[in-house]
């Protein structure tokens, strides 16, 4: 597959909203390793899809936690207006949280018994997904039931024979098919790339995203059980990939009610040092100890032992678990 280059390039500095934790924002080291981005200490490249336009987008940090600066460098065909830029600029801004003010979850819980110690390491981390809303519908896909191991196949065999390849500052990225692409695919040809039953349900999402012509903006503006109500009708999102949708995509730091097996095992480890512990129980403890802040508050407990892998630690029971 060959790349689209992208030569012509716009820069905007910006000052994120205090704290705000560059590296730990932008990147999860819990995700799966995919070819959508690329991460450097301090730099951060990935395309997006905007209105119709594919960008390629290099972030870089020059600031600290508590005084945050940001470079954001818009990669495109052809050079675009001071509108357009402030458009993207704006898209960024939700995805990444730029303006979000967290600071209220460290006052409040800044001696919290439990969440202190990975408060004090990841100070600022914010919530972030670098996808709009189908893009990470279609992550949520390659994760049903199955090891990470063949979410990452399964993810780039699709993107080398459906993505978008991108080339700008000497990198290169992938971009997601548009739906339209995938609902004209047929069943038996998905197959054959071995994504199993999926095969349906990218081609059967597809539709609905492009006949309903579902809003994510409009899913934005939604309370958070409003959104959860329509998401949970989208064919095949179950409580897991609506959950996904819900705190990735939505931004929604209050929601707190499902936890896959595979993540029921990670929790227990964290949360109560036993190899398994109810999902009831690990739900409860979680919004009784942390309420609106839940989802933010165990993203710090999670990421920490993620990126302690990453750093090259070796965690046998962890290792068990993922598979990778």
């Amino acid at each position: 597959m060959r790349a689209i280059e992208l030569k012509h390039k716009t820069s905007i500095k910006l000052k994120p909203k205090a704290p705000y934790n560059f590296d730990a924002t932008v990147f999860k080291p819990a995700h799966y390793p995919d070819p959508l981005k690329i991460y450097e200490t301090g730099k951060y490249w990935f395309a997006m899809r905007f209105e119709n336009k594919i960008y390629g987008i290099k972030m870089e940090s020059f600031g600290t936690s508590d005084k945050p600066k940001i470079n954001i460098t818009i990669f495109s065909k052809s050079n675009i207006t001071k509108d357009e830029s402030k458009k993207v600029i704006d898209e960024l801004d939700f995805r990444f949280e730029f303006s979000r003010d967290i600071s209220e979850f460290f006052k409040k819980f800044k001696n919290d018994r439990v969440l202190s110690p990975f408060l004090k390491r990841w100070y600022g981390m914010h919530g972030s997904c670098a996808q709009n809303l189908y893009g990470l519908l279609m992550i949520g896909i390659f994760l049903q039931n199955t090891v990470v191991k063949r979410t990452v196949q399964m993810t780039e065999t699709m993107l080398q024979k459906y993505g978008v390849k991108i080339k700008f500052d000497g990198k290169e990225v992938f971009e997601f098919w548009k739906p339209e692409k995938i609902m004209k695919v047929s069943e038996e040809e998905l197959r054959k790339l071995k994504v199993g039953y999926r095969a349906k349900l990218f081609i059967k999402l597809s539709e609905t995203f492009v006949k309903e012509k579902i809003d994510e903006f409009e899913l934005r503006s939604l309370s958070v059980g409003e959104a959860k109500d329509k998401l949970i009708k989208l064919y095949g999102v179950g409580p897991e990939t609506a959950r996904i949708l819900l705190q990735e995509a939505l931004h929604h730091y209050d929601i707190f009610e499902h936890v896959a097996p595979w993540q029921q095992k990670i929790y227990s480890r964290l949360l109560f040092n036993k190899k398994m512990v109810s999902a009831e129980k690990i739900i409860k403890y979680v919004k009784a100890h942390w309420g609106k802040w839940a989802v933010l508050a165990v993203s710090y407990i999670w990421e920490d032992i993620f990126w302690q892998r990453k750093h090259g630690e070796k965690i046998d029971w962890l290792e068990k678990e993922i598979r990778l």
